[in-house]
């Protein structure tokens, strides 16, 4: 055994590693995934690219996988663009439903998945909920959220306000939290 140097990979930081259906999917600094097949090491580009430099692999399973890019706008709160990857076609695809799933983002801390029949009360699907940030206290984001004012835009992910959430632990592997209606 040997190390290999994989080729049409560029020289940026790797942001997010992920294994999806036997292959390794890989996001960079320079905003680009890619597919590597594990036995050949053959590299293929996902398009479209993240289009921003946060962004975040969500596998659901065996079943589906998201890309979340977060949106930091020049007034007003982060918004979030979600895609499911088309594996026939070999890009993302923008989605405004992600059903019964809820999708937990927690950067270095890993991202998961999960349907909302399995969490508590007050969590309902078609949700992304951040784990990482630096406060105990976070909302569900939900697609087309009203805001109450005219100019914004309303094709998007936001935070709800709808549930408070507290998260009691994030440590690595552990998440804890509890649904405040």
């Amino acid at each position: 055994m040997r190390w290999k140097r994989l080729e049409n990979v560029l020289f940026f930081a790797c942001l997010h590693l992920v294994t999806f259906r036997g292959r390794f999917y890989a996001t960079f600094h320079s905003e680009e995934t890619v597919v590597i097949d594990p036995y050949s090491l053959e590299v293929t580009f996902l398009l479209p690219s993240p289009r921003t430099p946060v962004h975040y692999l969500v596998p659901f399973g065996n079943d589906e996988h998201f890309l979340v890019e977060v949106i930091f706008p020049t007034v007003g709160k982060l918004t979030c663009r979600v895609s499911r990857l088309d594996e026939e076609a070999g890009q993302w695809v923008e989605v405004s439903d992600l059903g019964d799933r809820v999708l937990f983002v927690g950067g270095h801390l890993g991202n998961i998945s999960c349907s909302a029949q399995e969490l508590p009360h007050g969590l309902s699907g078609n949700s992304i909920l951040f784990t990482n940030g630096s406060g105990s206290v976070t909302f569900p984001y939900k697609y087309g959220v009203h805001t109450g004012n005219a100019e914004d835009d309303l094709d998007c992910w936001r935070s709800s306000m709808e549930n408070r959430v507290v998260i009691l632990n994030k440590s690595f592997p552990v998440l804890a939290f509890k649904v405040e209606c």
